[in-house]
Order: structure tokens, then C-alpha cells, then sequence
């Protein structure tokens, strides 16, 4: 019955992976705000075999919180798993999936809550998210996405409008709500080609009425403390080629179930392309800001077809030469090399702005102990006969795989 133990009216859930350093600010933020605010309400907690102090804290705020359950997991099971786990757990009437090291807006998750318990059509709530920046003490920083009305509501089956309303205001559907009876008909494992919160809103609108609000529920951190690697972050640098293909799956449904909704095919396909565009350029911005070279010249590449070239902090042809150097250690790596001998054609500032690769280390030739692991060479032409390597690695071949580019207009 609504309002029993067993039914709350919310299930907050929590997905974590050793992020220790969080959970106490997590934890305590949502208890008492909830506590205050006198809901009845559970936080389900799917801890991914934590390698820190995850459990045991765990631990002792489920011993003091009856509302706290813990599940842990036997081994990783990677981080969309482990979601997916906590939302199949949850008993709540609403259910909302917030980061370890991101916190509600609890007036507004409530309100939230509770006009998605009263209203019998609507089944999701999406609404962008504030930015916060630890390393500004806390500090918000801005709002991800935004548009002109407080609201805009989408009835059942209304594909066509949502996509438009999604490209035009350049909508990332990550910060929902969903009614826990139209859950599995929404989210299940994540599709291979398509981003999976485009995914979940196209079969939101499949089971009932989505409802966008400009007010934010959740703070998230866009940028901490030391070592934290944001799910959001990654995806950004990494999932935009999803973006195409939840968008396309967006624009199959209002084509099959919205006849002459859509635009032509050429139409259709030009709107995704531009809201992909700018994720792209996005992330090769990231993607150069991490110095992770080929990665940002492979986008950059791919947005010159469109004949795009935008600015992402680090001229287009110092991440051509960056990339070639990249790969050629990369190469020596993949071969086996434990110690790589860095040649004088590389200077010290570029190998400087190379990320450290796995299992091997980087040297100069006047710092070379004995010949006792496996050793490669890495400079332009062949080294020096005196010098002791297995296999050497020219990077003038690898320069030629990553031309330079045309003078911006």
C-alpha cells in the first residue's frame, strides 16, 4: 500500500565504485535532508567489490539507518551494471540514480517525487543539472543545458516534438526521474550503439508522458579534487558516436509512429549532425586537455569532413606531430618493450606532454642501465649501432599517418 514500509514513496539510488571519500558527504546530505522533510523513502546502495573503506562504510550507516540497503557485489561488474543493479532493487514508487560524488536538490527531488506519484500519465521527470567545481570550494559554476519555458510536457508517443525539443536546445536526458512501475519497460542493459539515456527516454515515451523542468535536482561535479575520474566526463570524451545513434533511434520511432512529423531524411539527418558536431569538438577538446593526442586528432579529423574546425586549446597540427609521437611510443609498447630509448628528435617538452604508458617506462640513452628487459628504440631513423635495443620504432612513418591540417578560413 502507498505510504508502507515496504513501498516509500522514493528510492534513492546510489552506484559506487572505492570512492570512499565521498560517501560521508553523500550519505549524510541525503539522509537528513529526507529525514527533514519527513518522506518516507529508501537509499539503495550496489557497492561494485570496493577495493577501499567502501564497505565499511557502508556498514555502519546501514547499522544506523534502517532506510539504507547495501548490496555487494562478488566482483566489478563494470559501472552501467551496477546501476542497473541498484534500480531493479529499489521498491520505491519514484526512483532516482544519483552519483557518489554528486548530491540532490532535495526540495526539488521531492516536489519531483511527489508530482510523478500524483500524476497518473506522467512517468519520467528530466531536468538539466548545476555544475559544481570542488576545486572552488564547492562552487556552481553553471547549468548543463537549458531552455526557455519552465516546462515542456510530451505526451505519450510524441517522438517527433521530443527529438526536436532535444536538438534545438541541445538536451542531455542524464538527470531523470522515473516512476518505478514503467522501469523495466524503460531501463535495461545499455545498448552497444546507441547512448543510453536517449535510449531510456524513447521508451519512456513509449509508456506514458515525459515532463522536462528547467529547475535542477542534482549538483553534480564537474570538476574535483585530485584522482576522480566523472562517469559524465568519460562519456563526453568518449560516447559521443552514441549520441548519432540514440538520436537516430529517437527519429525511427516518430517516423514509424508520428507519420509526417519529421523533416526529410536529409533534414533529419543534418539537425543530428550538428547536435553531434558539438559534442565532437567537445570532446577533442577533452581529449587534448587529458593529452591523449591520437584520440583528439582521430575527431578532429572526422570534423573536418563537416568542414569544422573548432578551437580546442592546442593548435590542430601540434596534435598532428603530438599524435604521430604518440602512437610510435605506443607501437614500441605494444611490441613489448618494458624500456623504451627515447632519441634526441624528440625534445624533452614534447615527450613532457606524453601520458605514461602501462608496463613501460621511458629513457634516454645516457641513462640506460643493463640490457635486462626488453628494449626498444624510438627516434627518427635507425639508432646508433652502439646502443643495445630489440626493435626500433621510426616516427617519421608514423608523422606521415597524421598529416597536418589546412589553414582555417
Amino acid at each position: 500500500m502507498s505510504g508502507s514500509p515496504t513501498t516509500p514513496l522514493l528510492s534513492l539510488c546510489l552506484a559506487t565504485y572505492n570512492r570512499a571519500r565521498y560517501l560521508d558527504r553523500y550519505l549524510t546530505h541525503h539522509l537528513e535532508a529526507f529525514d527533514a522533510a519527513g518522506i518516507d523513502y529508501e537509499v539503495v546502495v550496489s557497492d561494485n567489490c570496493s577495493t577501499d573503506e567502501t564497505p565499511q562504510i557502508l556498514a555502519r550507516y546501514a547499522a544506523a539507518h534502517p532506510q539504507v540497503r547495501v548490496i555487494r557485489q562478488p566482483k566489478n561488474l563494470g559501472a552501467h551494471p551496477n546501476i542497473l543493479t541498484t534500480l531493479r532493487e529499489a521498491r520505491g514508487e519514484v526512483v532516482v540514480s544519483i552519483s557518489d560524488d554528486d548530491l540532490a536538490v532535495p526540495d526539488q527531488l521531492i516536489a519531483y517525487a511527489r508530482r510523478l506519484k500524483d500524476d497518473p500519465a506522467l512517468v519520467m521527470i528530466q531536468a538539466p543539472w548545476l555544475l559544481m567545481d570542488e576545486t572552488k570550494d564547492n562552487a556552481i559554476t553553471g547549468k548543463f543545458y537549458d531552455f526557455d519555458e519552465d516546462e515542456q510536457r510530451f505526451a505519450t508517443g510524441q517522438f517527433g516534438n521530443c527529438l526536436a525539443f532535444v536538438i534545438q536546445n541541445h538536451v542531455f536526458p542524464e538527470c531523470w526521474l522515473v516512476k518505478r512501475s514503467a522501469l523495466p519497460a524503460i531501463a535495461g542493459p545499455v545498448p552497444r550503439f546507441a547512448y543510453s539515456y536517449f535510449f531510456m527516454l524513447a521508451h519512456a515515451l513509449s509508456n506514458g508522458d515525459v515532463l522536462f523542468s528547467r529547475a535542477p535536482h542534482i549538483v553534480a561535479t564537474s570538476v574535483a579534487k585530485g584522482a576522480n575520474v566523472h562517469v559524465g566526463n568519460a562519456e563526453a570524451m568518449e560516447s559521443w558516436d552514441t549520441y548519432r545513434g540514440g538520436l537516430e533511434l529517437m527519429a525511427s520511432y516518430a517516423r514509424q509512429f508520428n507519420p509526417g512529423a519529421l523533416p526529410d531524411a536529409a533534414g533529419v539527418g543534418a539537425a543530428i549532425n550538428l547536435f553531434v558536431c558539438e559534442r565532437m569538438a567537445v570532446a577533442a577538446k577533452l581529449q587534448a586537455h587529458a593529452k591523449n593526442w591520437s584520440n583528439a586528432y582521430q575527431i578532429l579529423r572526422r570534423l573536418l569532413a563537416y568542414e569544422d574546425q573548432p578551437d580546442v586549446g592546442v593548435d590542430h597540427d601540434d596534435i598532428a606531430r603530438l599524435a604521430a609521437v604518440e602512437t610510435a611510443l605506443i607501437e614500441c609498447a605494444q611490441r613489448g618493450a618494458e624500456e623504451i630509448v627515447v632519441g634526441d628528435a624528440i625534445p624533452d617538452h614534447v615527450l613532457e606532454r606524453m601520458n605514461p604508458i602501462p608496463g613501460a617506462v621511458f629513457v634516454r640513452k645516457d641513462k640506460l642501465g643493463s640490457h635486462h628487459v626488453k628494449r626498444a628504440y624510438c627516434g627518427v631513423g635507425e639508432p646508433d649501432p652502439s646502443l643495445e635495443v630489440d626493435f626500433s620504432c621510426d616516427i617519421v612513418p608514423a608523422m606521415d599517418r597524421f598529416p597536418t591540417f589546412p589553414s582555417a578560413a
